[in-house]
């Protein structure tokens, strides 16, 4: 099973984004292996019948008939004739079918059962692993790997995940630590390296974090969200052109793939090229429609290539689609200050529906009147190093643009400039304060 991959998207805190946690093909190999040893010394009379039964439901979970694996597996559980770790088998498959539908209640109970009937099985432990992961509760999901290193400790695999979950609980050290234990057991392993070089970003250690994505694309050519995700990393360190080539080749492998063409918009747009990156995020709209951040990337191109009220709509959409994120609302009162369109009644409709207690919503305080520039900063300060300087990068742009259209050009023009100066090109603010820099010198 596989959670998002590292640098998914630049949009704003529309979504968020993890490490990956390593799909169970190993598992499955030995869940294959296991029922051959589990079945053979079935009685031959009902036991026959049986046997056939769980024959079938592993064929329809290997073809991914879910529901039809489950009716099966429940058949043969309900007829009773199998020994112990028999049952501890067959409760671990209808779990993992129940996993694959997204039904971690039933997941849960079965792989339970599983562990009590058939302890020495390290699967069960992964899985159920996969669900304490999901649910967010990182020390039963640990205690479980833990577990399975223990029944399998030359487990690349169950390293990977071990590193994905301490990554989560932000322990980025044993990630990395764990990332390579699973490549000195697997030095093929190209999702290993992958998700290390996820760990290396938390860690700001770009250079490491590209070696790992250039290693994952050596090992596995087509592997599209590491040509993604490394173009993430080009763009942060300010190479927008070798951004547009990595999202370039992750399009070629997986055009279908919205984030894809979103993120090449959003390295489009740190170069001003606005028509490029409106096309992008036209081709990213058509193929998810129901994706906020791309009305907002969209929503922002349009408004700095002056297709303003296109801007406008594509922000109010956004609104809609997330009315408690205060990233919409603060983008379509920008949208609406370059119309010249007195917005106060939207804009205090949309900040009320807003979640307070998230950054930026102070900003949303700054527009209505409600705090001053200093208290903005002062907010955007607190948090661990990096989320404060990210922070601080987004809140010398709403100053700097709020002062500017509010009678105090020059100041706000100087603190633009340490926008561009400082922040880096894969934050949405660097390409919008170049933009207000060059509407103002009327350049554009």
């Amino acid at each position: 099973m596989r959670t998002q991959g590292a640098i998914r998207l630049f949009f704003a805190g529309i979504r968020g984004c993890s490490a990956r946690v390593r799909g169970l093909g190993y598992a499955a190999a030995c869940a294959v292996l296991c029922v051959s040893i589990l079945f053979v010394l079935a009685a031959p009379s009902a036991a026959q019948t049986a046997r056939e039964l769980v024959r079938e439901a592993l064929a329809a979970k290997e073809r991914r008939l879910y529901p039809y694996a489950i009716q099966l597996f429940d058949e043969a559980l309900r007829r009773g004739e199998f020994a112990p770790d028999q049952r501890g088998f067959l409760f671990y498959s209808r779990g993992v079918s129940y996993e694959a539908l997204g039904l971690r209640d039933r997941a849960l109970g079965d792989l339970d059962a599983a562990i009590a009937l058939l302890p020495q099985f390290p699967n069960s432990y992964v899985y159920r692993a996969l669900i304490w992961t999901d649910r967010r509760e990182f020390d039963r999901a640990r205690d479980d790997l833990m577990q399975a290193l223990r029944l399998n400790p030359d487990s690349a695999l169950i390293h990977s995940n071990l590193g994905s979950v301490y990554e989560r609980k932000g322990e980025l050290d044993l990630a990395i630590e764990s990332y390579g234990t699973a490549i000195r057991l697997d030095p093929a392993y190209a999702e290993a390296f992958y998700n290390r070089a996820h760990a290396f970003i938390a860690k700001q250690d770009y250079q490491a974090a590209t070696a790992d994505y250039d290693r994952a694309i050596a090992l596995q050519k087509d592997f599209a969200d590491a040509y993604s995700d490394r173009g993430g990393v080009h763009l942060m360190q300010g190479d927008a052109e070798k951004a547009i080539a990595d999202f370039g080749e992750a399009i070629r492998l997986r055009e279908s793939d919205p984030v894809f063409w979103a993120n090449r918009a959003n390295a489009y747009l740190a170069l001003g090229r606005y028509k490029e990156a409106i096309d992008d995020f036209d081709r990213a709209q058509k193929i998810d429609p129901g994706n906020a951040g791309v009305y907002l990337g969209r929503g922002r191109a349009r408004m700095y290539s002056d297709a303003i009220a296109a801007a406008v709509e594509d922000l109010q959409t956004a609104v809609r689609l997330r009315p408690s994120n205060p990233n919409p609302a603060i983008w379509l009162h920008i949208a609406r200050v370059h119309q010249a369109y007195a917005d106060r009644q939207e804009l205090e409709a949309n900040s009320a529906r807003v979640t307070r207690d998230q950054w930026p919503s102070a900003v949303l305080d700054l527009y209505l009147g409600n705090v001053d520039t200093g208290r903005v900063r002062q907010l955007a300060e607190e948090g661990n190093a990096p989320q404060a300087a990210r922070r601080l990068c987004e809140a010398d742009f709403y100053v700097g643009e709020f002062l500017t259209h509010n009678g105090k050009m020059p100041d706000g023009r100087q603190i633009l400039q340490t926008v561009v100066a400082n922040c880096r090109p894969a934050d949405v603010v660097f390409s919008a304060a170049s933009a207000e820099l060059s509407e103002f010198a009327g350049t554009k």
